[in-house]
């Protein structure tokens, strides 16, 4: 299964969307490892159809031989989010911060033996940046607007939630500014640059750096951390695997 994000209908130049290109690659690659059967899920925010089209995602995963899940009523279930039950019914793990029980987006689960999240780089105007972490907010279904409020829990749930296979920080180009939806090209800048990894925390700690910005990275890393759920200190992670 690969998620990417095809949240808004918007052209695949504007960098509010994971692109058509990185996601034709990633499906080769897959294919040539031996997967069998590739499929490409998310639950955008506009209307499905329309957000697949225009962003170029639907049809670069129909010319790599993927297929296409859209959301239907009928394919979220009831998550206990960063737990499990014991044959008891006592509920097990870490539970969210702000993600208890909530509606997955999960049809696309229940066939899938590995899951690959291919993310776009972009600002966003609630939490800082959208990279990979934020990127399972797609499978979100439900009133998710609700968790605005609290963003930087939310997305600090989100290694709780799914622990993907491996992810794909999508900085080909970049939005700089007036994400997550953008709309003009002068919001994006060239970024030439793919990051590959199993630590969401590092992946997006690093990501956070090219956007040349003064200040603290999104709270949510800091978060995620502290609970013991990645690391930001992705320089030594460089260095250990050197």
């Amino acid at each position: 299964l690969i998620k990417p994000n095809v949240a808004f209908d918007r052209g695949p130049q504007l960098g509010a969307t994971t692109s058509p290109e990185v996601l034709t690659a990633v499906a080769r690659l897959v294919k040539s490892a031996g997967a069998k059967r590739i499929l490409v899920a998310d639950n955008p925010i506009n209307q499905p159809e329309a957000c697949f089209a225009k962003s170029g995602v639907g049809a670069a995963a129909a010319a790599a031989g993927c297929e296409v899940i859209l959301p239907t009523s009928n394919a979220f279930e009831t998550l206990l989010v960063g737990r499990g039950k014991q044959h008891d019914g006592q509920l097990t793990g870490q539970p969210g911060e702000a993600l208890d029980r909530w509606p997955l987006f999960h049809s696309p689960f229940k066939v899938a033996t590995k899951v690959i999240g291919i993310a776009p780089c972009k600002d966003h105007n609630l939490c800082g940046a959208s990279m990979t972490m934020k990127n399972w907010y797609g499978l979100l279904g439900g009133r998710r607007n609700q968790f605005h409020q609290d963003i930087h829990n939310i997305v600090s749930d989100f290694p709780l939630m799914i622990k993907p296979t491996l992810v794909v920080l999508d900085a080909t180009r970049i939005l700089m500014r007036n994400g997550p939806t953008g709309g003009s090209m002068a919001d994006v800048k060239p970024g030439n640059t793919i990051v590959v990894g199993t630590d969401m925390v590092a992946i997006d700690s690093f990501g956070w750096t090219l956007f040349g910005r003064r200040g603290q990275p999104p709270e949510y890393l800091a978060k995620a951390k502290a609970r013991g759920l990645g690391d930001t200190d992705w320089q030594s992670l460089i260095r250990t695997q050197v």
